[in-house]
């Protein structure tokens, strides 16, 4: 049954209502390209967790539409970790100084997780491969061209630290609701969302979103006193107002 989830989740591109219909109509399955799965999978040219293998993120079984199949690049028992999701929109002196203080605090109990995202999301994946920590990487494209990881998993040291996710198979391009997909895979596979900074119209509302629905918590660091502050809206609609990760952070 694996092979069949990984050969739809292939044919269809990982969007999960086409591979759910053709499951559920029973749709013919050609033994040839299974038994290529079945060769690629043997020869670690294809690595994939399905949702019904034992490895595949309990975490995950709990949110709307979880991915059929998790294709991976990296070290998969990441997964087993205590994991957050550390995002913004931009820097400054503050919010430097916080990620400074925060991110060794993080590491004490989680690991992070990253969206791939330019800008301070950038800067954040950069810290943590010169400290060589571990990361959980979500591509919203294949694993063949990850946008902004494609040079992450030469480096020397990434083995063992390194995890690349995506639902999605090779030879599939980022679009919009893919980039939005992903996010509900990152905020599943954490146990909260964490905005150093974010503008008052940000790609980071999507994120939130997520976290309302999947009823994780979200934390906030305050932002500069203007209308525009997407940390200050959010922490008035119910947000958790953090300035230090050892105070707040489970």
């Amino acid at each position: 049954m694996n092979l069949i989830l990984i050969y739809f989740s292939i044919k269809y591109k990982g969007y999960f209502y086409e591979i759910y219909n053709a499951l559920k109509r029973r749709e013919f399955v050609p033994i040839e390209e299974l038994e290529e799965i079945e060769r690629q999978l043997n020869n670690k040219e294809l690595n994939a967790i399905t949702i019904i293998d034992e490895d595949y993120p309990e975490e995950l079984k709990q949110i709307n539409k979880p991915p059929f199949v998790l294709f991976y690049k990296g070290n998969k028992k990441l997964l087993l970790e205590n994991k957050l999701l550390l995002t913004g929109d931009f820097s400054n002196p503050y919010i430097e100084n916080f990620l400074n203080d925060s991110i060794d605090e993080i590491y004490k109990k989680h690991i992070l997780i990253s969206n791939l995202s330019k800008g301070l999301d950038e800067n954040i994946i950069n810290y943590i491969i010169e400290q060589k920590k571990k990361i959980i990487l979500i591509s919203s494209n294949g694993l063949e061209n990850p946008y902004f990881a494609k040079d992450i998993e030469n480096l020397p040291f990434i083995k063992d630290n390194f995890l690349l996710l995506s639902e999605y198979p090779n030879n599939v391009n980022i679009n919009k609701r893919r980039l939005i997909e992903r996010n509900r895979i990152s905020i599943g596979l954490s146990k909260a969302l964490i905005i150093a900074s974010s503008n008052k119209e940000s790609r980071i509302l999507s994120l939130v979103s997520f976290a309302l629905d999947q009823g994780k918590e979200i934390f906030c660091y305050p932002g500069i006193q203007t209308k525009e502050d997407g940390n200050n809206i959010l922490i008035q609609d119910g947000a958790t107002m953090i300035t230090s990760i050892k105070d707040k952070i489970y």
